[in-house]
């Protein structure tokens, strides 16, 4: 009789876990497209790690934000901006198998590009929006309170300054429309 062997689900998740942690897992060559600074922390104030040159090959290891998280030939880890970095071969076909983080960067059909960048709401999203009371509530929660923003800045040695409201102008109301 054959017996299957079984593995309990939290051995199988910290296995998972340790091979995502490991970034072996998601992991994408890539080039940089002009010469930039890797630096330590996903900051453009973070320590300069090394100097990379135009079209230096690097392993993309992770994301944060505009952020690459990379390592480079030499095998030193730091953290690039996106919009410096090309994914996939010069042919535009993403290479190797796993393209979990290259489909981050994808942007329409004509191959991989680099796009970064804040999304607004469209009028229609916002139209269509409905209430979340739990969302509002986890929010409130995060509010500081008023005699601890007072107790803060006074320490800052921040004053209190009343700022009016601009006044509305119907004709500025109008070109927006």
């Amino acid at each position: 009789m054959i017996t299957r062997r079984r593995y309990p689900i939290p051995t199988l998740a910290l296995a998972l876990a340790a091979t995502l942690a490991s970034g072996l897992a998601f992991a994408e060559s890539a080039t940089t497209l002009r010469a930039t600074e890797m630096r330590s922390e996903p900051l453009g104030s973070a320590e300069v790690v090394a100097k990379l040159g135009a079209k230096a090959p690097v392993d993309i290891t992770g994301r944060k934000g505009a952020w690459a998280g990379i390592k480079n030939a030499e095998g030193l880890d730091g953290w690039v901006r996106v919009l410096n970095l090309r994914t996939g071969t010069s042919d535009g076909k993403s290479a190797g198998g796993g393209n979990q983080l290259a489909a981050a960067f994808l942007t329409g059909s004509s191959g991989n590009t680099v796009s970064t960048g804040v999304k607004g709401l469209s009028p229609e999203k916002l139209r269509n929006a409905g209430s979340a009371p739990s969302e509002v509530e986890m929010l409130d929660g995060l509010a500081v309170q008023p005699d601890d923003a007072r107790r803060f800045a006074g320490a800052a040695s921040l004053e209190a300054h009343q700022v009016d409201y601009l006044k509305s102008d119907r004709r500025s109301r109008r070109k927006q429309r």
